[in-house]
């Protein structure tokens, strides 16, 4: 069984407590009247609390009023552009 399980178990992406990450719009509603006319990513947001096996705790803005736990499937790293 263990074989079959680790067939399917994909690798983590190597997230940690304090990574600045890009929140993916899925599941997230917005006041935009099309979906094609939203942010496809939130954020940056920095990773507070690492609860289990792919789910984690985000800070949040004030202005946000939905659940700071998220799977990491909706996560993606945050590169800032280095312009000058």
């Amino acid at each position: 069984m263990k074989k079959q399980f680790d067939k399917k178990r994909r690798n983590p992406q190597g997230l940690k407590v304090g990574d600045n990450m890009w929140l993916e719009n899925k599941n997230i509603q917005s006041n935009q009247p099309l979906k094609k006319l939203d942010n496809k990513r939130y954020g940056s947001f920095r990773i507070s609390k690492d609860i289990g096996l792919g789910a984690f705790q985000l800070e949040l803005s004030e202005g946000w009023t939905i659940h700071n736990v998220f799977n990491e499937d909706l996560l993606t790293w945050c590169v800032e552009p280095n312009f000058k």
